[in-house]
């Protein structure tokens, strides 16, 4: 790593300067260049009810490294997956906007996914993440999936009357480090208009966060989306408390992740990593390689008889 040294000198009127230059020794501090590394941020996220299995990986570059333009295009870059019993599968190379919603660079770097091949990994597999650079350089890690769990009498949809608040209990996932409770509800805006309540975002995307491996309940949808409170209108939240009003239905998801996750997972308030990012990938370059398991329902808000199992209330 190359290094430069910058001499620092105080401002100030030329007498004060002589008088420090006489008293003192000027300040020397030595500033490191910033080296090109190669992040790769690559999740296996196992969702057999819920759409199937995916795989992930975004390959970039440190931000604000000078001609980072001239260095090698990661778009070329090849990843492949294998399972401890030999299964493996590569990840194909897809637009950029697959992996991420949006960029603050021109190149924001390579996305490489893989749906139907990673169709046949299961809760509990352990599986190896191989990144081979576009310059010969290589990033290696390993995740192991959540275990298998399961929702206590919740079915694939039910129903649950207005303004009353539902209960999610789980089974334990062996080798969760926590999870992650997502809903997204739709129809808020017409539902609340005639309270005076304001919805801007239909649907409505909450994420909450049971830490513990062991925190396996939760209630829908007063105890979601405390990492939302601080842009969530203070009317809504409030709310939601008491549960949601007729003519709206949710989409809900409760997801064990593993140690990797947890400890890479920052951004606002939503920081269960701690003060510094924990990498689980090594090599020629640095990243995550995440594993998570996730099961899903649907909830129909109405007081009228649908049909539809009960959901369970809180």
């Amino acid at each position: 790593m190359n290094e430069r040294t910058r001499t620092i000198v105080s401002r100030g009127s030329l007498a004060l300067s002589l008088a420090v230059l006489t008293a003192c020794e000027l300040e020397e501090i030595t500033i490191a260049d910033v080296q090109d590394v190669v992040i790769a941020e690559v999740y296996l996220d196992i969702r057999p009810e819920r759409g199937g299995n995916i795989a992930r990986a975004f390959l970039h570059r440190t931000v604000g490294v000078e001609g980072a333009e001239l260095l090698p295009s990661l778009n070329s870059a090849t990843v492949t997956m294998t399972r401890t019993d030999g299964y493996s599968f590569p990840l194909v190379p897809e637009a950029w906007e697959e992996c991420v919603e949006s960029s603050p660079s021109e190149e924001p770097g390579a996305c490489f996914i893989a749906t139907a091949a990673a169709g046949s990994i299961r809760p509990g597999d352990v599986v190896e993440v191989f990144v081979e650079l576009p310059e010969g350089g290589e990033i290696r890690g390993a995740a192991r999936v959540p275990g298998l769990f399961g929702l206590d009498g919740i079915p694939e949809i039910c129903a649950l009357p207005a303004d009353r608040l539902m209960t999610i209990a789980w089974s334990p996932s062996d080798g969760a480090w926590a999870y992650l409770n997502e809903t997204s509800i739709r129809g808020l805006p017409d539902a609340l208009r005639s309270e005076g309540i304001t919805v801007e975002d239909d649907p409505l995307y909450l994420l909450g966060l049971s830490i513990a491996d062991s925190d396996t309940n939760v209630v829908f949808p007063s105890q979601f989306g405390v990492f939302n409170r601080f842009a969530l209108d203070v009317d809504v939240a409030v709310r939601l408390q008491v549960g949601l009003p007729v003519g709206t239905s949710a989409e809900v998801s409760i997801t064990a992740v593993d140690r990797n996750y947890v400890n890479w997972a920052r951004g606002g308030n939503f920081n269960p990593s701690g003060q510094v990012r924990i990498p689980s990938l090594s090599g020629d370059g640095t990243g995550v390689f995440g594993a998570t398991f996730g099961l899903g329902f649907d909830v129909l808000v109405s007081n009228v008889p649908s049909g539809l199992p009960a959901c369970p209330l809180g």
